[in-house]
This record gives C-alpha cells, structure tokens and sequence, in this order.
C-alpha cells in the first residue's frame, strides 16, 4: 500500500514559536519512539528520567535516540552593528530581560545574531543546533571573530575593551581568545577522568540524583567522564587529561570556524543535548594546533539563569557524558 503525498503549508500555521516552518515537499509518515521517549527524558520528575534510561537497552541505542531527536525551532533575530567581530547569542525570549541586556547593554555597538528557541515549552531544544544556526549566520558577514554567549551574563567591562584586546591576536593564527579572569562557568579547566572506586563505595550515601547518575554511567559502561577540580571530583575521579573548557561564553576566529565546519560537518556537535557540546568542541580546539590567546574581559555568567540547576537536569545531563566516552573509546581516546 502506497503512502499518499500530503501536502503542509507553513502559511495556515501562525502565532506559534514551537512551530517549525513546514515546507512543500512529500514526507514519509514513520513510527517512532522519539517522542515518547523525549517525555520522560525532559520531566522534571526524576523518577521518569529514570524510567527513560532503563527503557533503553545500551549506549548504541541511546546515542541512536540522541541523533534521531528533532532540534527545537531557531528563529534568528539580528542586531546591526560592528561585523568585525559577530556576537552568537542563544536565548529562550528575544524580548526577554536577558536578550535586551546583551542588546541594550553588554554588546551594544556589534553585530548581534540571536536565535530564539520555543522558550521552556521547547522540549527538543537543542543548544549545540542553535549555536550552529547563529554561527553559519554569522560566517555570512566575514568576520574576523565570533562570540558565542549565553544570554544570561552580567556586564563587568565595556565592549570596547574585547575589541581591542582582540587586536593583539591574528584570527589566520590564533583559534581562540579565552576569557580573562576565568570564572566556574567560562574559561575553566576541567578534566576527562575514569571513575574511581571510591565513587562506587560512597554513592550508597549520596543524594538520589547523585546515586542514580552514578547508576546510569554503570549501566551504560561509561568509561570517561568530564569533572572538575573539586575534593569531590578528585576523590571520585582519576584525571587523565585537563584542558580548558569555554562553557558560557568564548571567542573564535572565523578561519578556525571554516576549518572546523570543512572537518567536522558543523561547529558544535548536535548530537548532545544541552550538555557536553561544549567539553566535545574545548577538547577539538585543544588538539587542532592553532594558537590560543586570552583576553582579559570581564564578564559574570548567571549560573543557570535560564537552564536552571535542578536534580533533574543533572540526570540529563549524563547521556552527554555517556556519548562524550564513547567517542572518545572510539577515537582511541582522541588525547
């Protein structure tokens, strides 16, 4: 039996950010686990994050529902401005407090691009995908740079101070300009570590959202882990390599950007989701051998200001830590 041709018009949908433009093309009905999965792995019931990875079998099958996740809506806003240098900024309201102060304030006088999401009722958001949307828009103009932030960072200095801090660096030679001071949530060192023993005999006493991610990492044999520097890191984890992970906020030279994307595909990885995209790219930038530099810009991250930091997100956030192991097992370790 034939599937009829069906044919969608994104005109008769109107009024709705979660509404993804629908193009006139034929499409193949299919069955799929992906939405039902998707309710139980975005609940703020721990319980049901749970019961999400129990229903999958093995890390295949978990990295296979990671990919076949649909991304969320990117609707792309851009401020006119300065295109030396093109500030990425992802938000979940382009007419929230956040997005003005980066507009009104914290960026003012460059080019902006920011890419809204459906907001929290976007339950396949996928960060990794909207920076890539604002990234390949940005690559338009010529940059010499592109900033990546969040929307939720504090101003300490004027912009004017990045602008010339940049001047010392040539984009054709140096990758990336870290952020100077670093704080807990850019430019920060972490580690890829095993998981100790120690982990294993303590977790009994540990908070239920402490004790279930260390039961998904076991279930799905996770090798390598992304932790920090902390005593309970160090106690639980054994460091096998640091670099410097750029979490909130980063600058990129646009040539490394071109490679990167010619290498790879796209910047971020889009597999992960909303963890570990960006420990997967610090690592890249690491290993690529292009210069780094640093830019002593002040700038306060909000931590969690949009994502929040609930037991349930940190349940999520361990099947990036499953996909950041195993492809790194694949690679040989890739370090």
């Amino acid at each position: 039996m034939s599937i009829p041709r069906i044919e969608m018009r994104s005109e008769a949908i109107t009024g709705n950010r979660l509404i993804c433009e629908l193009k006139e093309e034929p499409i193949n009905l299919f069955f799929s686990l992906a939405d039902y999965r998707n309710s139980y792995f975005t609940s703020n019931d721990q319980n049901k994050i749970m019961e999400f990875y129990e229903g999958v079998q093995d890390s295949e099958e978990l990295i296979e529902w990671m990919r076949e996740r649909p991304k969320g809506v990117s609707y792309v806003h851009e401020v006119e401005g300065d295109k030396e240098i093109v500030v990425v900024i992802t938000t979940a309201d382009f007419d929230g407090k956040y997005a003005k102060e980066c507009r009104d304030n914290i960026f003012k006088g460059l080019h902006l691009i920011f890419v809204e999401s459906g907001g929290r009722g976007d339950f396949y958001f996928n960060i990794a995908h909207n920076i890539n949307v604002g990234i390949k828009k940005a690559m338009e103009y010529n940059p010499r740079w592109v900033v990546f932030s969040n929307d939720d960072m504090v101003k300490q200095d004027e912009i004017s101070v990045l602008q010339e801090a940049l001047k010392n660096y040539d984009p054709s030679k140096t990758g990336i300009a870290y952020f100077y001071p670093s704080t807990s949530y850019h430019s920060r060192e972490m580690n890829i570590s095993t998981i100790r023993k120690t982990r294993s005999i303590v977790n009994p006493l540990l908070l239920y959202s402490r004790r279930k991610a260390f039961d998904i990492l076991k279930k799905f044999n996770t090798k390598f882990v992304l932790s920090g520097g902390s005593i309970r890191d160090l106690l639980f984890y054994k460091r096998v390599l640091t670099f410097r992970n750029t979490i909130a906020i980063a600058v990129y030279s646009a040539e490394m950007i071109k490679e990167f994307i010619s290498r790879y595909g796209c910047f971020f990885d889009e597999t992960y989701i909303n963890s570990g995209e960006d420990g997967d790219l610090a690592l890249r930038v690491q290993k690529a051998g292009w210069e780094k530099g640093e830019v002593n810009f002040r700038i306060r991250p909000l931590i969690g200001g949009t994502f929040g930091n609930s037991d349930s997100r940190y349940l999520r956030d361990q099947a990036g830590n499953i996909y950041f192991s195993k492809k790194r097992e694949e690679e040989e370790h890739d370090f």
